[in-house]
């Protein structure tokens, strides 16, 4: 296994090496998204370098520093992250595996395979899912037709298969199919992604995925007090209204940790005001102390994990970035100011430190921030 990775890596940095090569063809359709712009440092250097670091030349995305194991959410991101670098083969590429190797036959995909491909777990996990189907409708290489056909159906399915119905009739993405037979059903706040649902809504035609946007950014800003509280990694669905809970399964108590700190970046690139607001609204508790840069808070802000990781910081600029968007001029440039030195901070530790969640995450963050992903459209 580690020759084969190493063998896989070198032929992905040939592939990378070529990427001048593979440009798109020049009609308005598959015209390559904007570089991501992250402090100091260019974004597609960062998009470069996770796709040497943890893609295989078959398509595979390696979890290096968790076993080097396989999850739906890192193909997603692999995908992502190869059309912020402006590779569309090398998403197309990923996108040929996971179908594959990780496809079920409701439309979904299974969340974990062992390195080489085994699956380890046939359920699935909607963010994964979720962001595959964004994913395939960014792409923008050859073939775009196709992929964005499949992206229509893997977005088709998560409606079909990973949401439960609120009482208004909107849809809301749960936890992954399993969930949705728990009493009471789980919820995993991250994977609600307001402008990705958006982006759905637009690029497939479905309305649902607008109002799947509309009733996650209510469910939130109720669930976390309309700002005044931080979001939960997990929360459960009843009567019409989330309430935080620890982790499924005995994991973490009731936290602030690496799931729910997607949710400021995912909040923050929303074309929504209210959800920029309650992004904005989390920079008053994260600006606080050493907060931003802590593994795991409480909902209130105190510390429950000193550690840090890129993604805490990156969550923390993001938020800090809304709160400039929406503050006099006399606060809104020490809100910049902010957002750029925790996003160089995050660069810098993740240059420092690989790992393969923060590595995503710089690329990612900065994407949407810089509209290198469009998840407001």
């Amino acid at each position: 296994m580690r020759r084969a990775a190493a063998l896989g890596l070198l032929a992905m940095s040939t592939v990378l090496a070529a990427c001048g090569a593979d440009a798109a063809p020049s009609s308005p359709t598959t015209s390559r998204p904007p570089a991501a712009v992250v402090p100091g440092r260019k974004g597609p250097s960062a998009a470069t370098r996770f796709l040497s670091r943890y893609v295989t030349a078959d398509g595979r995305v390696l979890r290096r520093d968790q076993g080097s194991d396989i999850v739906s959410e890192g193909q997603a991101y692999g995908m992502l992250i190869a059309e912020v670098a402006g590779a569309p083969a090398v998403a197309r590429t990923i996108w040929t595996w996971t179908r594959q190797h990780l496809a079920r036959a409701d439309g979904l995909f299974a969340w974990h395979a062992s390195g080489d491909g085994q699956i380890e777990d046939s359920q699935s996990a909607t963010d994964g899912d979720v962001l595959i189907a964004y994913a395939l409708l960014s792409y923008r290489g050859a073939g775009a037709g196709e992929l964005h056909g499949a992206g229509r159906r893997v977005a088709a399915a998560v409606l079909a298969h990973e949401s439960a119905t609120l009482a208004g009739g909107a849809p809301l993405p749960v936890a992954g199919p399993w969930a949705l037979t728990a009493q009471p059903l789980v919820v995993d706040p991250s994977y609600l992604a307001p402008g990705v649902f958006s982006a759905l809504a637009t690029a497939t035609g479905d309305a649902r995925w607008g109002a799947a946007a509309g009733a996650s950014i209510s469910l939130v800003g109720a669930l976390t007090h309309g700002g005044r509280r931080l979001p939960p990694d997990w929360a459960a669905l009843s009567g019409g209204a989330l309430t935080a809970t620890a982790a499924p399964g005995g994991g973490a108590g009731v936290q602030y940790g690496l799931d729910a700190q997607r949710i400021p970046i995912w909040f923050a690139a929303s074309c929504d005001p209210t959800a920029r607001a309650l992004a904005a609204a989390w920079w008053k508790l994260l600006q606080k102390g050493d907060r931003a840069g802590a593994l795991a808070l409480s909902l209130t802000g105190a510390t429950l994990n000193g550690a840090s990781n890129p993604l805490p910081l990156l969550a923390a600029a993001a938020a800090a970035s809304a709160a400039g968007d929406s503050a006099a001029a006399a606060s809104a440039a020490g809100d910049s100011a902010a957002a750029s030195a925790l996003s160089a901070r995050a660069l810098a530790q993740s240059q420092r430190t690989p790992t393969y969640y923060g590595d995503a995450w710089v690329v990612l963050a900065g994407a949407l921030a810089s509209g290198g992903l469009a998840a407001c459209r």
